[in-house]
């Protein structure tokens, strides 16, 4: 005798997942990217503030081979960094803008041009700079900093950028990572290490170009 096939088994079969199944699925799904979510945000601040440090760095080469050639480091007219790290490209020191980038609230990838004033446009430059500075300044004098979220004679860094750190390239080649206070300042003994530079060293701060 030919046995029957058994309906109920087919249906079973062929019907799919249940609402119940598929909402299953849904939450496993939303867990596993919440759960991932602050290790994919943390390597991306890993990221941007390893690249604003190799940046620092090159950009210290060139601050010191334009402080051999004519006693300081550029000094020219202007409140932004922008006209002072254009000056290394207008006088042939490098042909890159990309090395002045910092990720911040405000920067854009550099473009590539590097015609007069299109080098270091506008939220192309990350870096805030202290000129009126030479080798010869105190070691401990910073020179280029980021992420600050506005400039001025005492600027504000931005927490949120590197993990509560700023990127600070001081005169003895050296580049670290200090924390940034709740107020959005950087601290060395007692005092904020850009007051210093001004009162002490005689440093004038040029913050980058903010729309």
């Amino acid at each position: 005798m030919k046995p029957t096939a058994n309906p109920w088994r087919i249906t079973k079969l062929t019907k799919g997942f249940t609402l119940v199944e598929l909402l299953v699925v849904i939450a496993i799904i939303a867990a596993l990217a919440a759960l991932s979510t602050p290790v994919v945000l943390k390597q991306q601040k890993k990221a941007a503030s390893t690249q604003a440090i190799n940046n620092a760095k090159q950009i210290f080469l060139l601050l010191y081979e334009y402080d051999q050639l004519t006693g300081s480091y550029p000094s020219v007219s202007g409140t932004k960094s922008n006209n002072q790290f254009r000056t290394l490209i207008a006088e042939g020191y490098t042909t890159s803008e990309d090395i002045f980038y910092a990720k911040t609230a405000f920067s854009i990838k550099p473009d590539g041009f590097i015609v007069s004033n299109e080098a270091c446009a506008d939220s192309e430059v990350g870096f805030l700079y202290v000129k009126g500075l030479s080798s010869s300044s105190i070691s401990s004098a910073p020179l280029v900093a980021a992420p600050q979220t506005e400039s001025g004679t005492s600027p504000t860094f931005d927490r949120g950028i590197y993990g509560n750190r700023a990127i600070v390239l001081s005169n003895d080649g050296a580049v670290r990572s200090p924390k940034i206070n709740s107020n959005g300042k950087i601290f060395r003994a007692g005092a904020d290490i850009f007051i210093t530079v001004v009162n002490d060293n005689g440093g004038v701060i040029t913050g980058p170009d903010i729309p």
